[in-house]
């Protein structure tokens, strides 16, 4: 999709727990491959959570340091990609439905333009 940051690709159900899941790991290592493919282009990973985090919990900064790890050995470069915690500011579906609410909870990849 092509929003207002760039064009994003958004991974539902790219975490178990603290971790990424397997499959979410090779879109990220094919996203990578992109990127090398591509260098006018910045990256931009954003976690989004599904439920406020506790202030200390530092599960998303892991989740993002890992999308950022898989998205180097793809061959992204590292210096181009800036992770983002998200949290909950930018909900799919209305949070307080517990039904619905898991929805929230993915990670984007954005090629941003260097408009060079």
């Amino acid at each position: 999709a092509r929003d207002e940051r760039g064009v994003v690709v958004t991974l539902h159900d790219a975490f178990r727990g603290p971790e990424l899941a397997v499959d979410a790991t090779t879109k990220l290592r094919d996203l990578g491959r992109v990127a090398a493919a591509h260098p006018g282009f910045s990256l931009q990973v954003v976690v989004h959570d599904a439920v406020p985090t506790r202030p200390k919990d530092d599960a998303n900064t892991r989740r993002a340091g890992l999308a950022v790890q898989a998205l180097v050995a793809g061959g992204a470069t590292a210096g181009r990609i800036k992770p983002e915690l998200a949290g909950t500011r930018a909900p799919l579906v209305d949070p307080g439905d517990g039904r619905q609410r898991a929805r929230n909870e993915r990670l984007d990849v954005v090629f941003v333009a260097s408009g060079k």
